[in-house]
């Protein structure tokens, strides 16, 4: 079985839900139709199970979501409105409580670099810090200077640590992506308590400067990024 689903906000009432193939900057055919589905929309999501009898594309669903992506169409962009990548999630949780998933967007953030010294001789930019604010005031740093392990703080005083569990080159000019292991440090209630996992996608900026620097220095390089928080 093929399940499914989806939130959307800022956008118009969808018309039709596909899953297409296609890595990220291409295009291609239509795989699985989830648009039967639409009927059962309540308010802004939908929830629901369609029959796949291609046991060979739900494998590669499974094993290289990548490689695939869904468009959702309304009436004013029959052509699709908004587009998403699929991704691999770590972790297992109940399909059923997979609208707890969400997502929050860096609103202002730097990566923090302090020119360190390098193996082998020199200096060079190494990352020290992140100093982040997300959608909904989720506070993004790490625990401390230089201790290289993230954190995010959400406003009811819930909050996790992450570590990283693989990284994705997201090309030169931007951060890679990341899934990270998520470990509660804050408040047992509250957005981030039930948080076990977090994805770091769509980044641009925030890479470290080329070159050699004077010891001590620290930079702040602007950046944007997605984070899903994935729920028990």
């Amino acid at each position: 079985d093929g399940l499914v689903a989806v939130t959307w906000r800022g956008t118009g009432r969808p018309t039709m839900l596909h899953i297409h193939q296609g890595a990220k900057g291409t295009n291609g055919g239509v795989k699985i139709d989830f648009t039967k589905l639409l009927g059962r929309i309540k308010g802004h999501h939908v929830v629901g199970t369609v029959k796949v009898k291609d046991a060979a594309l739900l494998d590669r669903l499974k094993n290289d979501p990548g490689a695939f992506y869904a468009n959702l169409h309304t009436t004013e962009f029959p052509g699709g409105a908004v587009r998403g990548q699929l991704h691999k999630v770590t972790g297992s949780f109940d399909f059923r409580d997979a609208l707890g998933n969400f997502q929050a967007s860096v609103v202002k953030g730097k990566q923090i670099y302090e020119c360190k010294p390098v193996e082998g001789g020199g200096y060079a930019f190494a990352q020290r810090d992140v100093a982040a604010l997300l959608g909904g005031d989720i506070v993004h740093t790490f625990v401390k200077p230089n201790s290289g392990t993230p954190q995010w703080v959400a406003p009811d005083r819930s909050a996790v640590t992450g570590a990283v569990i693989s990284k994705t080159p997201n090309g030169e000019k931007n951060i890679a992506e990341l899934d990270l292991k998520a470990t509660r440090s804050g408040k047992h209630r509250g957005l981030l308590a039930d948080t076990q996992e977090i994805l770091r996608l769509n980044t641009v900026g925030g890479v470290a400067p080329a070159g050699s620097c004077s010891p001590g220095t620290i930079v702040g390089v602007p950046y944007q990024a997605d984070y899903v928080f994935v729920q028990r």
